[in-house]
């Protein structure tokens, strides 16, 4: 269906579950990592292996780049392939800086191109059915949000785990808030370096009373990601560990102005199953072949951006 033809770079854990969806959609022309043999180990059509990134950024016949790299390499991957007249699908974060983000935007708006941001949570129907009922008011007015992504996962030396883990919260709360944060409170522990954050606690204070509690946690023992939305009329749940049966649930249960609970039985809201990295790479191709602005954009990315630097800022006043 798609005419696109896509460079990869970057063949790591989640690099390999992108290239799996590219090859479904059989859009994939070149693939580059650094590590050559596992290029060679799970690239079986050698004509598509690239000894390095100059064959897909400077291709002609390429015309859209996937970045799984590490994020330290982001920026450098973006600006060259933007320069070269590609459309840019990148793994969360953006980048690991603010300013580094705005010349990004700045050089996509000079070449009319598009960076799509892989906020991958954005894409599950879960979260789009979450949002569905926010909007036709089931749960009343917003009040809390709260976000709990733990899990013992890979220690990175060259970005914390509010960069790694924190960024797919801060996309979905921005989505629903659809403005940024007045201001910004947050705790951490260093617990494996002493500039790099294991462990976060963040609360965003939003107009309205509004308020977002985020744990990013990737020395938890267990696995835990669990996104709820209180509102005046009960609350609703998405928990992506579940089976797809539970993972969306409304709770109906109310606290009202006089501090009374009332009680009242949970109710699961059908979602339909699918794997959301096959559908935010699909949306990714059909806004390159409609020509159209992505969810994720670099305007999407960007206010991510700016609530990691205000969370960034806190920690180093309080902590360096």
């Amino acid at each position: 269906m798609y005419n696109s033809k896509v460079g990869l770079i970057g063949l790591g854990q989640w690099g390999k579950n992108i290239y799996r969806n590219l090859e479904k959609f059989n859009v994939i022309e070149k693939v580059y990592d650094n590590n050559f043999e596992n290029l060679l180990k799970n690239v079986t059509n050698r004509t598509k292996v690239a000894k390095n990134p100059n064959e897909l950024i400077l291709s002609a016949d390429i015309d859209s780049i996937f970045i799984a790299s590490p994020a330290s390499t982001h920026k450098d991957y973006i600006a060259r392939s933007l320069l070269n007249n590609k459309n840019v699908f990148v793994e969360k974060p953006l980048t690991l800086s603010l300013d580094d983000s705005y010349e990004i935007k700045k050089i996509a708006n000079q070449v009319n191109k598009f960076v799509f941001v892989g906020h991958l949570l954005q894409y599950h129907n879960a979260f789009v059915e979450l949002k569905n009922n926010i909007q036709s008011g089931r749960i009343g007015e917003l009040q809390i949000i709260k976000a709990n992504r733990l899990n013992f996962g890979a220690i990175r030396d060259k970005e914390s785990v509010l960069y790694d883990l924190t960024s797919h919260d801060i996309s979905m709360i921005l989505s629903i808030t659809k403005k940024l944060p007045k201001k910004v409170e947050t705790n951490a522990v260093f617990k494996y370096s002493k500039k790099i954050a294991d462990c976060v606690n963040i609360v965003l204070y939003f107009d309205k009373d509004i308020i977002a509690i985020i744990n990013s946690n990737w020395v938890s023992p267990y696995k835990e990601h669990r996104f709820s939305v209180l509102g005046s009329n009960g609350s609703l749940i998405f928990d992506d560990v579940k089976d797809w049966p539970e993972k969306l649930i409304y709770n109906p249960s109310l606290i009202d102005e006089g501090n009374k609970i009332t009680y009242l039985p949970e109710v699961a809201i059908p979602v339909k199953k699918h794997e959301p990295l096959k559908q935010e790479i699909e949306a990714f191709l059909k806004c390159t072949y409609y020509n159209e602005v992505p969810i994720t954009d670099i305007q999407e990315a960007l206010d991510v951006q700016i609530v990691l630097d205000m969370i960034e800022k806190k920690l180093k006043e309080k902590y360096f």
